[in-house]
């Protein structure tokens, strides 16, 4: 059996469970409020046209977001019980437990792939997220009259870069819990690029 609804929090279970219409209105809402923000806080004047074009690309986009999930699941039910699909490694090493009938030959091979690419991504990812903080340090200095927007952009990605390597850690901690827990599962690692405490 895959995750099951008792194993997701409560806000996605919702949203599987909610009319069609609701996640793409959200998302639209969501995309909208986003892009008119980024242009008021740069001081841009915005238009009733513009404001309408927006709207409608949210939807377009939402529809098309919500589209891409539905199949996407879709496919995944076809999967035998507890194959390893995008959407179970995800809910798996989130929560740290495997699904009902997940195999170690299956499941072994890609949680080693997930670790081993994470080993560079731990470096990786705080060096381009800084880079986009530091992009966002010259914007803001260029814009000083309407600043708000890199300003905040900046903080977040400040923040990011710093939550990444906390966050990859954890999750390679999940990985390393996941595997434990099939019998034996450690002689099933494909390469040595993943040692026990994936180090």
């Amino acid at each position: 059996m895959d995750v099951d609804d008792d194993r997701v929090s409560g806000w996605v279970r919702l949203l599987r469970r909610a009319p069609r219409w609701v996640p793409i209105l959200g998302s639209a809402v969501v995309f909208t409020v986003f892009m008119l923000g980024m242009k008021l806080l740069q001081g841009e004047d915005l238009e009733p046209v513009e404001i309408a074009i927006t709207g409608a690309v949210g939807l377009a986009v939402g529809g098309f977001a919500v589209w891409i999930t539905r199949w996407q699941r879709a496919r995944e039910r076809k999967k035998p019980t507890g194959w390893p699909t995008a959407t179970n490694l995800k809910q798996a090493v989130s929560i740290g437990r495997l699904p009902e009938g997940a195999a170690a030959e299956q499941w072994i091979p890609k949680l080693t792939k997930i670790a081993d690419q994470e080993r560079y991504m731990i470096w990786i990812g705080p060096l381009l997220i800084g880079a986009f903080a530091a992009m966002g340090v010259f914007l803001t200095l260029e814009r000083l009259d309407h600043p708000w927007f890199w300003v905040l952009a900046t903080i977040g990605f400040a923040g990011v870069a710093a939550w990444y390597p906390i966050w990859i850690l954890r999750r390679r901690a999940r990985i390393e819990g996941l595997i434990t827990q099939f019998p034996d599962g450690g002689r099933l690692i494909p390469n040595d690029s993943v040692p026990k405490k994936l180090s």
